[in-house]
């Protein structure tokens, strides 16, 4: 406030003056806020369901995010490329099929529904999401039954939707990937007053890193906030995303006594072929009603519909000799053809206070059901022999389905209750529970049940405390149990098709969390986990609970400002994950096969502001050595890849232009990027490995208005 007399003026929201009376810039606009060019990649708050939006510096639990600027920056196509940049995380690849994904954090297993959600309902995070679609990512580490109902211990994969904005903007976007595949994308948000809209369209097609290879995608979503009353709001979501893929590397199959190879280069044409690949979509859909009943209670209730069918027509490279020969296949995958998932959420919040408590009361359900549908007859096609020196382009027929049948039913749902306690100004304290009910049946073809799994009202506690002498600086502790469902024996076991019992499993963390300047933070935390190991015996050839897993580490995370031009994103994970109490003690105390005891990403931006507009950014990704069977005695070697990149935003017509280009895999490493050993859940009898992705390049300018 300025006063002069009796003249007084106080500066507008947009105005900003100095004590000389000039004024600075208004604040930014959606375009600039969306552009990605302030590289913000400080991780400040995230959703935790019934909890709801907490400061991550006072949180109880290990959690790292990808924001939009580092989608933006460094050009991510597809929403599984977001987890790379966390080190206590992998991505479980399917080879020529880059659509389906299977995320392994802490070193276990996520299940394909429980442990991923969209806007906090449960979805699957194995089939694909666009990037133009999606805002962020969140990955709560470890345990988090108790928060989300029955699920793995591999932690809680949050993928945040985009949202209209308080202005109108519009984001058009020109790219290209290597080797000649084109895109074009809008991003548009309408609307003013109570109703607002946000509109996202892609389309990408052409020839990717292999000769031969083709892509085709497109994306559409729309995305609707309607204020309904002063204290009501209603989000409405919905979007399709049609993709297809073919000519990539297929999988690389090897047996118990067959070590695996070094990795070839996966730009090499012949380990995959035309005919092999997968068309696949997903529709989705998502309603959640917000009301707020008093600044102190709050009602939040949430649905979800997810539908995804695919033809995946998959290359198999099974490795015949340690001379490096192979024998290669085509087969209509004859799982899980298409599924879809119903979930639903309904959570009250209250705040409220007795004496010097101030208590964040949290009461409510969630759940889901989840069809999946199978092809009664499939073809498989044998391809012919070749090797990794000499790989072979086969022209032929691509295998076809038939028939459809109701292969599985899996339906979960959990009440769920909690305090998240605050004893005066330096102490929090939370106890969260939650009770799950479960029922899993599986169908023949006759549709007859042929195994089927229960749980009614298992309980998952979990309690922690923080402890924040100052605003920059925490310490906390948590423990926790969860039950989750069993997994079924696949295709290769002698038990084919049967569901394995509720099992349990439980962590111990603690850890310190400091926060810089209020610009960057520093998370140092430590764990041990266990859960029954479930794996497909070599010598038996039975699917079942063969020992227990116990994994013990170590986390470093940082995320923000290293200084106002230098931006940060990354960390470091050391990991012991074995097996003890083995059925066999050829596996006892053997390592976790798949799994890296070190693993580390470090992404940086430099934007200095004395280059008006120009950035550069580099990402250096590592993973150690990992087990390649259950038995250890075959290793992929470990792996370094460099991205490195530049940005340059300048005014076209007083129209904000950015121009980004990125080349990933700079040094050209050939590497392993996942292996599914026999024991990990939905492999068969035999391991299976995917190659890393080769050197490629991505050119996008984009328009912001």
């Amino acid at each position: 406030m300025l006063t002069a007399g009796s003249f007084s003026y106080k500066a507008t929201a947009a105005e900003r003056l100095h004590v000389k009376g000039v004024i600075k810039s208004p604040a930014p606009t959606p375009a600039e806020q969306i552009s990605g060019i302030k590289a913000d990649y400080l991780n400040k708050k995230a959703n935790f369901g019934p909890l709801g939006d907490l400061d991550l510096q006072k949180a109880p639990f290990s959690v790292m995010q990808t924001s939009h600027d580092v989608v933006e920056n460094q050009q991510l196509r597809t929403v599984d490329q977001m987890v790379g940049f966390m080190p206590s995380v992998q991505v479980q690849a399917r080879g020529d099929n880059p659509v389906f994904t299977g995320i392994v954090n802490r070193g276990f297993t996520a299940d394909k529904f429980s442990n991923s959600r969209i806007d906090g309902l449960n979805a699957s995070f194995s089939t694909p999401l666009a990037t133009e679609e999606v805002d962020s990512l969140t990955v709560l580490n470890g345990i988090s039954g108790a928060i989300y109902g029955p699920e793995s211990p591999a932690g809680m994969v949050e993928v945040a939707l985009k949202r209209p904005t308080d202005k109108p903007f519009f984001n058009f976007n020109f790219g290209y990937d290597s080797n000649a595949s084109p895109l074009e994308s809008l991003d548009t948000s309408l609307g003013k007053g109570p109703i607002k809209i946000r509109f996202n369209y892609m389309n990408q097609t052409g020839q990717m890193y292999v000769k031969g290879s083709n892509q085709w995608r497109n994306a559409y979503s729309g995305d609707i906030d309607i204020q309904l009353a002063k204290h009501t709001k209603l989000e409405l979501d919905g979007s399709q995303y049609n993709m297809s893929y073919s000519g990539l590397p297929g999988i690389f199959a090897y047996g118990a006594n067959i070590a695996l190879p070094p990795a070839p280069s996966a730009a090499v044409p012949g380990y995959g072929q035309s005919q092999g690949g997968v068309n696949a979509s997903t529709a989705l859909g998502v309603m959640k009603l917000k009301h707020d009943f008093s600044p102190n209670l709050h009602l939040t209730l949430g649905g979800l519909y997810q539908s995804s069918p695919s033809y995946n027509h998959s290359i198999t490279n099974t490795i015949l000799n340690n001379q490096g020969d192979y024998n290669q296949t085509v087969t209509a995958i004859p799982i899980g053809r298409e599924f879809s998932i119903w979930s639903n959420t309904a959570y009250l919040n209250s705040t409220l206070r007795t004496g010097f408590i101030r208590h964040n009361l949290n009461i409510g359900t969630n759940g889901y059901t989840a069809d999946m549908d199978s092809p009664t007859q499939f073809q498989s096609f044998d391809i012919g022999t070749a090797s990794l020196e000499n790989p072979q382009i086969v022209p032929g027929p691509q295998p076809k389905f038939s028939g459809s049948y109701h292969q599985s039913t899996t339906q979960q749902q959990s009440f769920l209750f909690g305090d998240y306690m605050d004893l005066g100004k330096y102490v929090s304290v939370m106890g969260q529970f939650s009770w799950g009910w479960i029922n899993l049946e599986n169908y023949n073809k006759q549709h007859q049940i042929t195994s089927q799994s229960h749980a009614y009202g298992d309980f998952s506690p979990s309690v922690a405390a923080t402890f924040h002498p100052t605003k920059s600086f925490s310490a906390y502790f948590n423990w926790g149990k969860s039950i989750g469902a069993g997994s079924q024996a696949s295709a290769g076991s002698l038990n084919a098709g049967e569901t394995l019992p509720i099992y349990h499993s439980e962590q111990y963390e603690g850890g310190i969390k400091y926060l810089y300047r209020n610009r960057i933070n520093f998370n140092l935390d430590g764990f041990t986990m266990t859960r029954p190991y479930a794996f497909t015996d070599p010598i038996s050839k039975i699917y079942g609970y063969n020992g227990l897993q116990r994994d013990s580490g170590i986390e470093f995370q940082t995320s923000g400002s290293l200084t106002p031009e230098i931006s940060i994103l990354g960390g470091v994970t050391w990991l012991h994950p074995f097996l003890e109490h083995a059925s066999a003690p050829n596996y006892e105390g053997k390592e976790i096969a798949g799994v890296p005891e070190w693993a580390s990403n470090f992404l940086l931006d430099y934007h200095p502001k004395i280059l008006h507009g120009m950035a550069f950014n580099g990402n250096i990704h590592y993973v150690g050595q990992r087990a390649a069977n259950v038995y250890d005695t075959s290793w992929a070697a470990q792996y370094v890849t460099l991205d490195l990149g530049a940005r340059f935003t300048t005014k076209v017509c007083d129209k904000n232009v950015t121009f980004r280009f990125e080349v990933d895999n700079v040094t050209q490493e050939n590497y392993w990027s996942s292996l599914t050993p026999s024991a990990s859940p939905g492999s068969g009898a035999s391991n299976s490995a995917a190659l890393g992705l080769p050197r490629t390049w991505h050119l996008t300018a984009s328009l912001y208005f």
